[in-house]
């Protein structure tokens, strides 16, 4: 019996001190904050999203040896591409229907990442999401980047939802940065 018990605490310990590695896999659907407005189009307004990026966001390793990789489960360019084409409509645009040549818009997603950093036991996480603008409209070539930060500090491993409600609100803060940005609005009117 005591060798059971012994067996039990070495084993728990180790476990313990090896720490807990896991996987979270989190979607990203960005939703634009826009306000409704009478905004209208004269073109047809083309959306096409790239990135280089891989579905690997980054990987959380706490001070209590807590470690877990960070991957997203969907198609990224589709749901900012989505995103983007919501949030003109929203705006009053209608994408689809005007003129040619369209006014194009590509946005290619360059950064979506979660690192962390331990500071005693505490766990320092930084968010970041990028995209990069180029929008061809009325003879005119506009080019602009929007990015978003935060900073999270844990004790112990945050939940997959928790990941996933962060990321998705940095990535819609960006979306809603780009929509918002006046030279955007003035070459797509």
């Amino acid at each position: 019996m005591l060798n059971k018990q012994l067996f039990l605490t070495l084993s728990l310990s180790t476990l313990l001190l090896a720490g807990c590695s896991t996987t979270h896999y989190i979607s990203i659907t960005p939703q634009a904050d826009v306000k409704s407005t009478a905004l209208s189009n004269d073109r047809v307004i083309h959306v096409t999203t790239s990135s280089r990026l891989t579905n690997a966001v980054g990987s959380i390793k706490t001070g209590i040896n807590e470690r877990a990789d960070i991957f997203t489960t969907n198609d990224i360019k589709q749901s900012i591409r989505d995103s983007v084409l919501s949030g003109l409509r929203e705006m009053g645009f209608t994408p689809e229907q005007g003129v040619m040549p369209a006014a194009d818009l590509q946005i290619e997603i360059s950064k979506m990442s979660y690192t962390t950093k331990v500071e005693a036991l505490k766990t320092v996480a930084t968010l970041e999401f990028e995209l990069k603008t180029t929008l061809a409209a009325k003879g005119q070539t506009y080019k602009a980047n929007y990015g978003s930060e935060k900073v999270r500090e844990y004790g112990t491993m945050p939940y997959q939802k928790a990941i996933e409600d962060d990321m998705n609100e940095l990535a819609s803060q960006t979306v809603t940065r780009l929509l918002s940005d006046p030279n955007i609005i003035t070459l797509l009117k």
